[in-house]
């Protein structure tokens, strides 16, 4: 293989990793390396190299753990091995890029870098280090990690504006530039018709719940909210999947307003909300990285052109402007109830209109980004 390679390194079994499947084609694309690799964890039932395109490839690393473990203490120890086993499939491969896409694999990738003399970028999906999970000793770590290895990298990509001034305040001096996620779909938007496909009434207001359906979104107090509004023809479809889902499926089977859909291709899931009047981006900002977080779901209703209920959120005030505050809401069930209460037509009218004159991320120009930071690193023009 040649040594023109870019090395991306994940600790996940990359299955669907829209946001690094994009930033690789981006970098192929532009034929800036001759390959690039994604480095991930092997998974039972799973090839352990894949080839994505010709070139653009996946290969996944060490042990297959049947069980994942429990505790932090083996957690650590799980990712300690796997990033040996990392270090000595690639310290023998030339590398011109390592690209960390997490925080716990910092130091392997550093070491990578270092022994191939390549440049090394921070990758970064969320503020990882101030997450609803990093606390205790897993936090520490996290934290003690990303201040020894941030200033040793050659840039910094992190998902929206309000992380990268973050960044830029904790470290001065790191280069950081902001590649935001942008939703695929085609050029012509073909709304799915959620009413038929879920035998609901013409007349009937369809909220959309998109995207995981796990703690912290809230899905509790829709559930409830909707519950109460049975009588009052507010229907809401999830669509997704995640921990919560049985929990959704028994309020279904309760409910005849409230539907899962399941989960649908990435490239169909703007099409697929745009078969709702309004969208729910219900986030719990009970970490400073969701505080600061733009969910893929606000920028997907917005490009199927729909109005969406969302919590307090300082990256989607920053999307929508200042005519958004109706949609604005606490998340509890009374205040649902009260919303969902407030919306009328002229109302879902208005919010279509808001949501029409909002300037979207468009992934030619955040990847245009990118790859101008990959040619300053590779020092090509």
């Amino acid at each position: 293989m040649s040594e023109n390679l870019n090395l991306h390194i994940y600790p996940a079994a990359i299955v669907n990793e829209s946001r690094i499947f994009r930033q690789t084609k981006a970098v192929a694309d532009a034929k800036l390396v001759d390959h690039v690799v994604v480095c991930g964890r092997r998974t039972e039932g799973l090839p352990p190299v894949e080839a994505l395109d010709e070139h653009r490839s996946v290969e996944r690393i060490g042990a297959s753990p049947h069980k994942r473990p429990r505790s932090t203490v083996g957690r650590v120890r799980e990712r300690v091995a796997w990033s040996m086993a990392v270090y000595r499939h690639w310290k023998n491969r030339p590398v011109r890029v390592v690209n960390a896409h997490s925080v716990a694999v910092l130091p392997v990738s550093h070491a990578i870098a270092r022994m191939h003399r390549a440049a090394l970028i921070y990758d970064t999906h969320e503020l990882e280090t101030e997450t609803s999970t990093s606390v205790g000793i897993q936090g520490m770590l996290f934290r003690l990690i990303e201040r020894l290895y941030v200033r040793r990298c050659d840039a910094v990509f992190v998902v929206n504006d309000s992380i990268a001034q973050w960044y830029r305040d904790m470290y001065p001096g790191t280069p950081v530039i902001s590649v935001h996620n942008s939703p695929s779909r085609a050029e012509a938007l073909r709304p799915v018709d959620l009413r038929a496909k879920h035998g609901i009434p013409q007349t009937s207001r369809v909220y959309v719940h998109v995207g995981n359906i796990v703690p912290h979104r809230h899905i509790p107090e829709i559930l409830e909210a909707f519950a109460s509004r049975e009588s009052h023809g507010d229907h809401v479809v999830f669509v997704g999947t995640g921990a919560l889902v049985e929990r959704v499926r028994s309020y279904a089977d309760s409910h005849a307003n409230i539907h899962y859909s399941g989960s649908v291709p990435s490239d169909v899931v703007v099409d697929t909300v745009a078969g709702a009047d309004v969208g729910l981006c219900l986030i719990e900002p009970g970490c400073l990285s969701y505080a600061l977080s733009l969910p893929n779901k606000a920028l997907e209703y917005s490009m199927a052109g729909i109005p969406f209920f969302y919590t307090d959120l300082v990256e989607v005030d920053r999307l929508l402007g200042g005519e958004s505050s109706m949609w604005k809401v606490t998340p509890t069930v009374e205040s649902l109830v009260e919303a969902m209460a407030s919306v009328d037509s002229h109302a879902v009218e208005a919010g279509q209109r808001m949501i029409s004159q909002t300037v979207l991320p468009r992934w030619d120009a955040e990847s245009a980004r990118m790859l101008d930071e990959y040619r300053r690193l590779l020092g090509s023009s």
